[in-house]
């Protein structure tokens, strides 16, 4: 009897030696319930507003408080000579009642690669002018609509493309040249700048977002989240052209 006693004792000490010995017995063993941990982290996070950017936005200065203050100037006018290869479109009006404002929507490329685009892909879009910090460059002629911003308001306006700048300086001297452009062409047609955009679409100056909103035949949005990247809307937009065009001659041509 104490025989077969000591067979089943060694028998179950054994048994006990494999089973605390095994991967799944010692993980279960040394690995702590982490559930009610995880859930308290999530509830934690789900409490706290998400920071919206991971650095604080930059501010600038107020561009038209520079240029004025600095005196800036519009930069020299290049007219391109190949603006007479494009379609010669009548204006249902006779010429323009305003000026679409634009942005090109792209980083990385120069205004002489913007107007080489826009001449290798005319049949596509074409504007009347690109503007950046150093020059202002006369694409297509006046006297013709182009295609620009869809086909229900390209029969009636001027358009200005703006290149994509990286600096401040860049920026404000490029949008002053776009806003002089913009009061030159309106003087020369003997119209006055009004904002379009808090118009329903009427009035002078537009931004291709007005354009979209209110004409309808186009999806793009230019220039406003570019403009607002350095502190920038048409509102003060309207204030440089009006400040370019109590400026200008009242005979210029």
């Amino acid at each position: 009897m104490s025989k077969i006693c000591r067979f089943f004792s060694v028998m179950v000490t054994l048994l006990l030696m494999l089973m605390i010995g095994s991967p799944w017995v010692h993980a279960q063993m040394k690995t702590p319930d982490t559930s009610s941990l995880n859930s308290s982290i999530t509830q934690a996070s789900s409490s706290q507003q998400p920071h919206p950017f991971p650095f604080p936005p930059v501010i600038y200065p107020n561009v038209n408080k520079y240029l004025i203050e600095n005196h800036v100037l519009p930069a020299h006018t290049v007219k391109d000579r190949r603006m007479n290869t494009l379609p010669k479109l009548s204006y249902k009006e006779g010429t323009y009642k305003g000026i679409i404002i634009h942005e090109v929507g792209e980083d990385n490329r120069t205004l002489p690669q913007w107007v080489d685009r826009m001449y290798a892909t005319y049949d596509k879009a074409f504007v009347h002018a690109f503007v950046d910090a150093n020059e202002i460059h006369l694409t297509a002629p006046e006297q013709f609509y182009v295609w620009g911003a869809g086909k229900k308001a390209n029969p009636y306006f001027y358009q200005i493309e703006l290149v994509r700048t990286y600096t401040f300086k860049d920026f404000a001297h490029s949008v002053n040249n776009q806003a002089w452009l913009a009061a030159y062409m309106l003087k020369k047609n003997g119209l006055k700048p009004t904002l379009a955009d808090d118009h329903h679409g009427q009035g002078t100056i537009i931004s291709h977002n007005a354009v979209r909103e209110y004409w309808g035949g186009t999806t793009h949005v230019d220039p406003i989240s570019y403009y607002a990247q350095w502190g920038y809307d048409m509102h003060q937009f309207l204030d440089l052209v009006r400040y370019h065009y109590q400026n200008l001659p009242s005979d210029k041509s």
